[in-house]
């Protein structure tokens, strides 16, 4: 019975108590960012970056990885550019993506801790002209400068750009797509000039579609060339879309199309251009240069998809 007396006693006076103590929550505080970054790196980027960031990792490569203090950083050297490099990886180069392997907190944690490296570092903001692709496709139209030395400049251009940090050029006259780039999206100095001018592309140049200039991909049975008219763009989903009609030489519609690209993830670097069509006329679908087409070449009356894939090249 003591035991009883003395836990109802107990109880009595921790009640009439009011100026006891009261217990207290016990906060749970989280690692300084550059703490649970530092551990991040030294776990997953150290190996090839090396501890403090000079390049010079326990890993032989193929291509000396980037050193941080001397700022060599890919795409931009803000935090969000930092942590979309890690987080997507850079085709035709060992670095991989981590956006499976590590949660958006410790990315953001990891890029913080790398950008300290350097040192002298001074925070670069986008100006008000710059596009800035975050959590949802963006599609930027208009003048598209000259891709290389050999091609002209388009007055009808539009680029659209993805959140893993793609972006796909397009030449709208006849919907054709010219190259695939990666990193930064665009800046509109079309919207300072008086007269226009053509888009700055900040992406760098991941896979070149025949030189810039590619053919038609769509031909009638008998070979003739069919013509591709934009019909609409699509930002809804985690790919940007494009969709076009195709017409033969008498002005008919023969087809539909609805296309979207991203990047694989097996062991090349690859991007694939998922293409369904709808087609009313039976038409034939021919692969471009440098790339491979998944699918019989002949497409026939109903709605059928084909999936194009090209193989990008390391981004310097």
């Amino acid at each position: 019975m003591k035991p009883i007396a003395f836990v109802t006693f107990s109880l009595v006076l921790i009640a009439g108590c009011n100026d006891a103590p009261q217990p207290q929550e016990i906060a749970v505080v989280n690692a300084p960012t550059e703490q649970t970054g530092k551990n991040t790196y030294l776990m997953y980027c150290a190996q090839c970056h090396g501890a403090s960031g000079d390049g010079k990792g326990s890993l032989q490569l193929d291509r000396p990885a980037r050193s941080f203090i001397d700022s060599g950083f890919s795409f931009g050297n803000t935090v969000h550019a930092i942590s979309k490099t890690t987080s997507s990886g850079i085709p035709g180069t060992p670095m991989p993506p981590f956006s499976d392997v590590l949660t958006k907190t410790q990315i953001e944690s990891v890029a913080t801790y790398v950008r300290s490296f350097a040192k002298t570092l001074k925070e670069v903001t986008a100006s008000e002209t710059e596009m800035i692709v975050e959590e949802r496709p963006i599609v930027a139209r208009g003048m598209i400068p000259p891709i290389n030395d050999v091609c002209v400049l388009h007055p009808r251009g539009l680029i659209i750009g993805n959140p893993d940090g793609f972006s796909y050029e397009y030449r709208v006259d006849d919907v054709r797509l010219l190259a695939i780039r990666q990193g930064r999206f665009v800046e509109r100095a079309d919207w300072g000039a008086r007269g226009g001018s053509p888009l700055t592309i900040l992406g760098k140049i991941s896979v070149l579609v025949e030189n810039g200039n590619p053919n038609s991909m769509f031909t009638t049975q008998d070979g003739d060339p069919l013509r591709a008219q934009l019909a609409s763009t699509n930002t809804l989903n985690e790919y940007g879309i494009i969709r076009y009609d195709l017409f033969d030489k008498d002005n008919n519609r023969v087809a539909s199309v609805e296309e979207f690209c991203k990047p694989t993830t097996g062991a090349r670097a690859l991007i694939e251009q998922i293409i369904v069509l709808n087609v009313s006329t039976p038409i034939k679908m021919n692969a471009l240069q440098g790339t491979v087409l998944e699918g019989e070449t002949n497409i026939p009356v109903g709605t059928s998809t084909r999936n194009i894939f090209h193989a990008t090249k390391g981004i310097q």
